[in-house]
């Protein structure tokens, strides 16, 4: 089985860097064919994912499975109730992430989210007052974002709906890992970006210590993503989609404590302990409470277009 899984890939091209030096990292260990409940933001089956390759020259890990070519389809049928559930913690990690972009570029007035789900940044955005617009693959969670009075577009960029626009910020949070050709989706946003515009880019790290430490259960290894970044093949990404990256940093998320005991306790007995918190009431209340979390496993890019500065 390791002989096998070292092979080089047959007709094999990364997708970051274009390197012909494709060896197979990982067996698929999705049971039945790729389903769009498969895709969902909350999905907790940690090591569960299609057939990983991984790049000899940048380090980039990609699924290399026939599957990927069917990710729009089914991303427009997704469905994930559970994210909806978890709006306000998540809308702590958007006012981290805007904190941020108006640090850089305070003098923004318009904003691109790709991959906005429920319109979580771009209504921080707009509470900003920035005029944003997300666009955004499924129907279901576009339509919660246009429901609340968010200008969320239906499909994936490049997209008619936006053509010919420009904005002062994109941004692509927790998107890059999720299709098969990021280089070509960076440069669609590039294209969207205005004159000394700035992307910003959020996506884990499969170079940082959790994951070497993990292995293949670290928590970021899930069907939904189909390719993983270090540095150093992110930095090789951007440069054939013709962006450079000005700064970057580590990531910061925000969860109720309850959601991390229960994410933990997919590597220790925890359950029982979980239960007795939750049903103890000086300890309930605990259990809801939103908290900081730094992993120091996922990584915030900052990007210009190559030979321009940001606003």
């Amino acid at each position: 089985m390791k002989r096998s899984l070292r092979k080089t890939v047959t007709g094999g091209v990364c997708p970051a860097c274009g390197s012909a030096r494709v060896r197979r990292w990982k067996s698929k260990n999705l049971q039945g064919p790729l389903r769009p409940s498969d895709l969902s933001i909350t999905d907790a089956r940690y090591g569960t994912t299609l057939a990983l390759s991984r790049c000899g020259d940048c380090t980039f890990v990609f699924a290399d499975d026939p599957d990927v070519e069917r990710l729009d389809a089914l991303y427009a049928e997704l469905d994930d109730p559970s994210y909806e559930a978890g709006d306000e913690s998540r809308s702590l990690q958007m006012r981290f992430i805007c904190d941020r972009v108006i640090e850089r570029a305070p003098a923004a007035r318009t904003w691109l989210d790709v991959g906005a789900a429920t319109g979580l940044l771009v209504r921080e955005a707009a509470r900003r007052g920035l005029a944003a617009t997300g666009v955004e693959p499924s129907e279901r969670l576009g339509a919660v974002g246009r429901a609340q009075g968010l200008d969320i577009v239906q499909g994936v960029l490049p997209n008619p709906s936006l053509e010919g626009r420009t904005f002062d910020v994109v941004s692509l949070v927790d998107v890059v890992e999720h299709v098969a050709d990021p280089v070509a989706l960076c440069h669609a946003a590039a294209e969207s970006l205005a004159e000394g515009g700035l992307m910003v880019v959020v996506t884990p790290d499969v170079s940082s210590v959790a994951a070497r430490l993990l292995g293949r259960s670290w928590w970021h290894f899930r069907v939904a993503h189909v390719g993983y970044f270090s540095p150093r093949s992110f930095d090789r990404a951007a440069a054939r989609a013709g962006l450079r990256i000005v700064g970057s940093e580590r990531a910061r998320w925000y969860f109720p404590v309850k959601y991390l005991l229960e994410r933990t306790a997919r590597y220790l007995p925890l359950k029982p302990a979980i239960e007795h918190l939750a049903a103890f009431g000086p300890t309930a209340t605990l259990m809801d409470r939103v908290v900081p979390l730094d992993l120091f496993d996922s990584s915030v890019y900052f990007l210009t277009k190559e030979g321009a500065d940001a606003a």
